[in-house]
C-alpha cells in the first residue's frame, strides 16, 4: 500500500522526532537538540553520535550516517517500508491518513525510484571535490560558499569527463536505462544514452518528506545558447508545479510561522546560511497554485523576497494573486543596491536584510507603489485607469472585512467615493457564479414561451418531488415552462404529508400534451432515485437555490438606479455565490427580500 504525499505531509507535520527516537534511545538534552547512542545495529557506538534536532524534525549519526525523519528512521530502525512506517505511526499516535491501494509490486517500484535517486545524489556530492570540479569550486567560492557550506547543503557537481559517466554508473549497480530515463537522469538520441546533467552544479529537490526526487542544474560554461538552469523533467516521483525548494523544512517553518518566498536555488541557500531557514522558491517557473497550497500547509504568512527586475517585480504581482486567492497573509521585501536576495545579503548581511524584512510592505501598498509609477494620479482617465488595475488584486481577496479595509484605504487615497470603488471592484468584479448557477443563464435569458419545462424547473421540480418541504423554498418563484405551471399550480393546495400520493396524482393532472406526459414521467422517475448522502442533497438543494436567487438579483439591478441600493443588492449576490451553506444561504436571501420590499413601499 501506499500513501498520498498530503497525508505523508500531515503525517510528518504532527510527528515529533524526539518522541520517536526517544522510544528506542535513551536522549539527553543538549541546548536545543538531544543525544545519544546510535541505534544501528551495524554500528557499535560508545560515544554519543547520535543527534536528535526537534527544530528540524530529524536524526542523524556523524559517525555512520543512520537517521532521518520521524517515518524514514522508525522504517530504518523497524527494518520495514517507508509505507509500512508510515502507516504504523499513523496508528501508533492516531493520525487520520488515507492509503492507496496498490501491489507490493508498485510500492517495490516507488522504493526503487528513490533508491536511484538517492544513489544518483551520491554520486553528485561525491565528485563536488574531485579534481575535475575545479570550476564549481571556482564559482561556489566566488558566491562565498566554502567547503562546510557545499557539505552541509548537499550540493553536488555532474562532471564533463564524458557523456555517461552517471549512466554506467547507475546501470553497473544494477539499474535499468529505462528506469533512469523514466526518472529524467539520462537521455537518448541516435548515437545512444546520455547524461542529462553535465558540467552543472548539482542541487537537490527534495520532497516534503525529505527524500531527494529530482535535481536543480547551474552551468558554469559561458554561451548564450546555454540555459543557467536546468531542472529535473516531471517524473513518478516529482511534478515541478507541484514542488518547492527548501520545502524539507517545512516543519521549521510551521513552527516559525512565517515563510520567505524567492526565485532561485541560491537565494534559498543564502538564505539559509545567513539564519533565514524558512526561505523557500518555485522550480523554475512561476509560483502555482499547487505550490501555494503545499505550502498553506505549514503557514499562512508569506514575505514574498523575488528578485528586484521588471520581471521580479511581476512575478511578485501574480504570486501576490495566488496567495492571497488562498487566504495567506501576504508582504513584499523591497531592497536596494541588489538584484536579488543573494546578493543583498552578500554585500549588507544580515542585520540589513532584518531591517528590509522589518519595513516589507502589505501587498496591498507593493501594489499600489507598482502600479502608481505608470499612471497619473491628477489626471482623471489616468486615475480611473489606475483603479481598473486593482481589478484583479480585488477578485483573489477571500476575506470581506479585509476587502473592505484596502476599498476605505483605496478610497482616501484617491478621494473617491468608497461606494464607487465597491460597485467597480467588488459588485461588478465578483468572481463568476456557481458552475450550476452559471448552466442556466443562456436558457433563462433565451427562453421560448412555449418550452414546456426550464431545466432549473426541472431539476427543482425533482427536489421538491425527492422531500415535498422543499417546496416553500420555491412557491414564490416565476415559474415558466407550460408544464411547470400545471404543476406548481397543484402543489399549491396538494397535501404535503403524502409523498407517494403527490406523485400518483400528478400523473393525473390531464390536459397534458403526449410531449409532457413524457417529461413528467422522466421526473418522477429522477425524483424516485433518490441521494441517500445526506451533506450530497443540502448541496444539490442549496446549488438549485442559488440558481433562481441570482436570475431574481440580475432581472432587480435592471431596474435599480440609486448606487447605493446597486452596492447592497450586489454585495448579497456575492455572499450568496461564496456561500456553501444552504441556512446561511436563506438568512441572506431574507435580507434580499427586505431590501426588495423597502424599495417597492
Amino acid at each position: 500500500m501506499r500513501i498520498r504525499n498530503e497525508d505523508i505531509d500531515l503525517l510528518l507535520s504532527k510527528l515529533h522526532i524526539e518522541d520517536i527516537v526517544g522510544e528506542f534511545v535513551e536522549l539527553k538534552k543538549t541546548g536545543a537538540n538531544y543525544k545519544g547512542l546510535c541505534p544501528n545495529p551495524e554500528h557499535n557506538d560508545t560515544n554519543p553520535s547520535f543527534i536528535v534536532n526537534p527544530n528540524k524534525n530529524i536524526c542523524h549519526c556523524f559517525v555512520c550516517g543512520f537517521g532521518g525523519n520521524p517515518i524514514s528512521f522508525y522504517s530504518k530502525y523497524k527494518k520495514i517500508t517507508f509505507s509500512e512506517a508510515a502507516v504504523e505511526l499513523a496508528q501508533k499516535y492516531n493520525i487520520s491518513v488515507k492509503t492507496i491501494d496498490s501491489n507490493f509490486k508498485q510500492d517495490a517500484k516507488y522504493d526503487r525510484y528513490y533508491n536511484i535517486m538517492e544513489d544518483a545524489y551520491e554520486f553528485y556530492k561525491n565528485n563536488i571535490f574531485e579534481n575535475h570540479s575545479q570550476p564549481a569550486l571556482e564559482y561556489l567560492s566566488k558566491r562565498e560558499m566554502n567547503p562546510k557550506i557545499i557539505r552541509e547543503n548537499g550540493i553536488g557537481y555532474a562532471p564533463t569527463t564524458g557523456w555517461g559517466i552517471l549512466n554506467d554508473y547507475l546501470l553497473s549497480m544494477g539499474y535499468t536505462k529505462e528506469e533512469l530515463l523514466e526518472l529524467g537522469l539520462i537521455r537518448e538520441n541516435d548515437k545512444g544514452s546520455y547524461d542529462f546533467f553535465r558540467g552543472r552544479i548539482i542541487f537537490p529537490i527534495y520532497s516534503t518528506a525529505g527524500k531527494v526526487i529530482a535535481f536543480g542544474g547551474r552551468t558554469i560554461e559561458i554561451g548564450e545558447n546555454i540555459p543557467k538552469y536546468i531542472n529535473s523533467q516531471d517524473t513518478p516521483i516529482f511534478k515541478k508545479g507541484k514542488n518547492l525548494y527548501g520545502i524539507e523544512r517545512g516543519n521549521i517553518i510551521k513552527k516559525k510561522k512565517y515563510a520567505i518566498l524567492m526565485e532561485g536555488y541560491m537565494d534559498v541557500l543564502s538564505a539559509t546560511i545567513y539564519g533565514f531557514d524558512v526561505a523557500v522558491a518555485p522550480l523554475g517557473t512561476a509560483l502555482t497554485e499547487e505550490q501555494a497550497k503545499l505550502l498553506k500547509n505549514y503557514t499562512s504568512n508569506v514575505l514574498i523576497s523575488f528578485d528586484s527586475d521588471p520581471p521580479g517585480q511581476m512575478a511578485t504581482e501574480k504570486a501576490g494573486f495566488i496567495l492571497k486567492n488562498l487566504g495567506f497573509i501576504v508582504r513584499v521585501i523591497k531592497f536596494e543596491g541588489a538584484k536579488d536576495p543573494d546578493e543583498f545579503l552578500k554585500l549588507y548581511g544580515r542585520e540589513a536584510f532584518l531591517d528590509v524584512v522589518r519595513n516589507s510592505l502589505e501587498i496591498y501598498d507593493f501594489l499600489y507603489e507598482y502600479y502608481a509609477k505608470d499612471y497619473d494620479l491628477s489626471d482623471h482617465i489616468s486615475k480611473q485607469n489606475f483603479v481598473k488595475k486593482f481589478k484583479e488584486f480585488f477578485k483573489n481577496v477571500e476575506d470581506r472585512l479585509e476587502k473592505s479595509l484596502y476599498i476605505d484605504k483605496l478610497s482616501k487615497s484617491l478621494g473617491i467615493d468608497k461606494n464607487v470603488l465597491i460597485e467597480e471592484l467588488v459588485v461588478s468584479n465578483a468572481k463568476d457564479i456557481k458552475p450550476f448557477a452559471n448552466e442556466y443563464k443562456s436558457e433563462i435569458t433565451n427562453f421560448n414561451e412555449n418550452k414546456i419545462v426550464t431545466k432549473l424547473e426541472k431539476e427543482t421540480i425533482v427536489e421538491i418531488l425527492r422531500d415535498v418541504n422543499n417546496y416553500k423554498y420555491f412557491k414564490l418563484k416565476e415559474i415558466k415552462g407550460t408544464l411547470s405551471k400545471k404543476i406548481f399550480y397543484y402543489l399549491e393546495d396538494c397535501n404535503f404529508n403524502e409523498p407517494i400520493k403527490v406523485c400518483m396524482d400528478l400523473k393525473n393532472l390531464g390536459d397534458m400534451s403526449e410531449e409532457e406526459e413524457k417529461i413528467l414521467d422522466e421526473i418522477i422517475c429522477l425524483s424516485i432515485d433518490t441521494v441517500n448522502n445526506e451533506k450530497e442533497r443540502t448541496t444539490k438543494l442549496a446549488d438549485i437555490f442559488r440558481a433562481w436567487v441570482i436570475e431574481e438579483i440580475e432581472n432587480y439591478k435592471k431596474n435599480i438606479t440609486n448606487l447605493t441600493d446597486k452596492v447592497k443588492i450586489g454585495r448579497l449576490e456575492i455572499e450568496i455565490i461564496e456561500c456553501n451553506d444552504f441556512a446561511n444561504m436563506l438568512n441572506i436571501y431574507k435580507k434580499y427580500e427586505e431590501i426588495v420590499f423597502f424599495h417597492i413601499s
